[in-house]
């Protein structure tokens, strides 16, 4: 008696911890220091201006403050449009900052014709420039007026901006875009003076939070980098804490992500700077890098190339950049997560599936009967196993009779009964423990990968990213009731929910009562579980489940017809 409440002890923690697990995954199956943000592609810009520096954040200008006013006045403040095939936007002469960037093939809803802004409402820019030991020296900040030769920056008409500090520094910067989300940023300065200057080329990236914005929501967001061979996700909170992390690299990359979007500066590959994550207060944040010091003489230049991603974190986009720019390992601004091996490869079939088929259900339909061919072998295994298991119930059912009264009997007894039919009673658990690490690498997938966002399906599955919409308890809103989170249970919830109760009767019940009981309510459990997980996830389960039953069905007729072979042989 005591091992039977032991077993049944363990039967309640097992289903105790699956639950754990399934509600607590975002949160457990992720990186390290991961309390992020939200997508805040559904906003507009607003911004107040800052200067370059944040060592100088709020500050007025140096010593010759006036005389810079006097040089600002005489350039007119003109409006550059950014017409990309990708991208579009503006970018003021006043400044220079990048903070209004649109994303042409995003839309903020499926059936909306708003464009994404990746900067949002909120102070939220990008943007370069220069940095001296000298307090004296006049340099251009947020205030300064540049002259430009043209208005419209293209990928085929690139546009230069100049600035005169009017004691012999003329500062230049060339602005180019790419067919995609990459502008090419070149700075220069020449020297007209009579004496040396020592200036440090800096580029800054600053953001304003909201109150709740920096909570952990079950995938990375936030200041990132990638410096000297390591991936850093440098969490808000910990910048808040200790109110500035630093490092140094040579080549790499840093900057912010959100769920589906990337700001972030790539220096050249073979350049060395430090960077510093600041936390500026009242839930503001600013990412500060700065180049080596250089020394530029009377009559020379001095001149530094880098670029900067305002876009969608594409993984084939992502990959071609990689390439392109010499910047390692920039496909790691995706949260993969700790499955890398299995979330990746399952991300680049949903990408060229997508391409393929058109339809995001369709191919989840087509990767689910991939995966199950390539787990056929097994599964055909632990298929038959459950199948046998089955058919000795009604010997399993006499044991019990027999030896009722006697738990350890009864266990050798139904052990010496497997042995003898040479039945593995955890083989049917194989094609579980087989679904687990790619049920949770899709659900990574699709939670995180804009490649399923807004991808539709079919009838009422206009997202497989979100939930499904379609409540059955309400009938789909047509009755005016308001439900908890938890019983807002759609149609394929639903399916998923039957296929799985179908599966199970087709499997052999276990010898334990109380066991039996807890198998019963796990369709129950689980469609609960999983009401609100992305469509796409419980499309791929219901898929999986019926090509499973398919395959326990075909395989329990061929068994049957081995077995009536078999007797037909035995009686000749």
């Amino acid at each position: 008696m005591q091992e039977d409440k032991e077993q049944k002890r363990n039967v309640m923690l097992f289903f105790a911890i699956s639950l754990i697990i399934m509600l607590g995954y975002p949160y457990i199956f992720k990186s390290p220091t991961q309390k992020q943000i939200g997508d805040f592609s559904n906003q507009n810009q607003n911004i107040t201006t800052v200067p370059y520096s944040s060592e100088n954040f709020g500050k007025k200008s140096a010593q010759k403050g006036e005389k810079r006013e006097n040089i600002v006045t005489q350039a007119k403040v003109k409006t550059i449009e950014i017409h990309a095939p990708r991208i579009s936007g503006t970018i003021s002469t006043k400044g220079l900052k990048f903070s209004n960037v649109s994303l042409n093939d995003y839309t903020r809803e499926y059936d909306s014709q708003e464009k994404v802004s990746v900067f949002g409402e909120k102070n939220y820019f990008a943007s370069s420039g220069w940095k001296s030991d000298d307090n004296s020296l006049v340099l251009p900040d947020e205030n300064s007026c540049w002259e430009t030769d043209g208005t419209n920056l293209t990928p085929e008409s690139p546009i230069t901006l100049t600035w005169d500090n009017g004691s012999g520094l003329i500062f230049t910067k060339k602005i180019s875009v790419d067919e995609n989300f990459v502008f090419t940023i070149t700075d220069e300065v020449k020297n007209y003076g009579a004496d040396a200057v020592r200036l440090q080329n800096t580029s800054l990236i600053y953001r304003e939070l909201g109150k709740n914005e920096s909570e952990s929501i079950g995938f990375y967001h936030g200041p990132i980098g990638y410096f000297d061979g390591k991936l850093h996700e440098v969490d808000y909170d910990d910048v808040k804490k200790k109110g500035e992390i630093s490092y140094k690299s040579k080549g790499g990359w840093f900057g912010i992500t959100d769920k589906y979007w990337l700001v972030s500066f790539i220096p050249e590959h073979n350049s060395s700077y430090s960077v510093s994550y600041k936390s500026l207060g009242n839930g503001n944040y600013a990412i500060e890098s700065s180049e080596n010091w250089s020394v530029v003489n009377p009559s020379s230049k001095f001149s530094k190339d880098y670029h900067l991603f305002i876009g969608a974190k594409e993984i084939n986009t992502l990959d071609m950049y990689e390439k392109k720019l010499n910047v390692p390992h920039l496909d790691l601004v995706i949260d993969f997560g700790y499955l890398y091996v299995l979330t990746k490869p399952l991300l680049y079939a949903m990408s060229y599936v997508k391409g393929l088929i058109g339809n995001m259900g369709f191919g989840i339909l087509l990767i689910t009967l991939l995966l199950k061919l390539i787990l056929f072998p097994l599964a055909n295994k632990a298929y038959r196993s459950m199948n046998r298991m089955k058919t000795i119930q009604p010997k399993v059912k006499a044991l019990q009779a027999k030896y009722a009264g006697d738990q350890m009997k009864l266990g050798q007894a139904v052990s010496e009964l497997y042995r003898k039919e040479k039945i593995n009673p955890l083989g049917g658990c194989l094609p579980m423990f087989l679904q687990w690490p790619i049920l949770f690498a899709l659900y990574k997938v699709l939670y995180i990968s804009i490649e399923m966002r807004q991808a539709p399906f079919i009838g009422w599955i206009h997202d497989l990213s979100v939930a499904d919409p379609w409540s059955i308890l309400n009938l789909g809103g047509l009755i005016p009731v308001t439900l908890p989170g938890f019983l807002q249970i759609g149609i394929w919830p639903l399916l998923m929910g039957l296929t799985m109760w179908a599966q199970q009767k087709m499997g052999p019940a276990p010898a334990d009562p109380s066991q039996a009981k807890m198998m019963m309510i796990m369709p129950i459990m689980f469609t609960l579980m999983f009401a609100r997980l992305p469509s796409g996830l419980i499309v791929y389960w219901t898929f999986s489940n019926l090509f499973a039953i398919a395959q326990q069905y075909v395989i329990r007729k061929v068994d049957e017809k081995d077995a009536l072979a078999a007797k037909s042989e035995a009686k000749s």
